[in-house]
């Protein structure tokens, strides 16, 4: 049996609600999977924050539509689900898609948005796995905070350790003088 109207206009604005949070999502289609398979898809998401539906693509078109990533509502064909994250570690969304798609060869990936930027093809996968962690961006920060702070040091310490060495020289010099 169909939803009734009510339940879809339930379903639309709920719909619309998460979309209109997201700041990123994956598309994607899971045709073949079992029960246990889709569980663990879930389980794995949640793990990481992220919220895992499958969706009628009826209703996430019209969700879509007007929106700056109406573009995805092509990809929502046959059996689809999508993968939301509601804060910017779209990383650990994409890291653990990718493992998902390893480990599952029916779970695959059409696309993707992040922010209103739309991939609409499957390499949506790769950039977002490809993006650093948010504990991977702030240490790649600190090393580029950091570096001229070292490089300084070096430089003033290279005057006193040149100096040393010529000390070092005129002191074994001075001693096999004397011998």
């Amino acid at each position: 049996m169909g939803m009734t109207r009510r339940g879809k206009e339930e379903a639309v604005a709920s719909l619309s609600e998460k979309l209109g949070r997201a700041k990123g999502a994956l598309v994607a289609t899971f045709t073949g999977l079992d029960v246990e398979a889709v569980n663990d898809i879930r389980r794995q998401f949640r793990s990481v924050g992220v919220d895992y539906r499958v969706v009628k693509n009826t209703l996430m078109k019209r969700v879509l539509n007007g929106r700056s990533i109406e573009k995805l509502g092509s990809l929502f064909q046959g059996p689809t689900a999508i993968a939301l994250k509601y804060d910017e570690e779209f990383a650990r969304l994409g890291k653990t898609a990718k493992e998902l798609a390893k480990k599952y060869e029916k779970f695959q990936v059409k696309g993707g948005y992040i922010e209103s930027d739309v991939i609409a093809e499957p390499r949506a996968l790769d950039t977002m796995a490809s993006l650093p962690t948010l504990d991977e961006a702030r240490s790649m920060l600190l090393g580029v905070l950091n570096a001229p702070a070292s490089q300084l040091v070096g430089v003033l310490n290279a005057p006193a350790s040149q100096l040393l060495g010529v000390i070092e020289a005129k002191r074994k010099k001075d001693e096999e003088g004397a011998s």
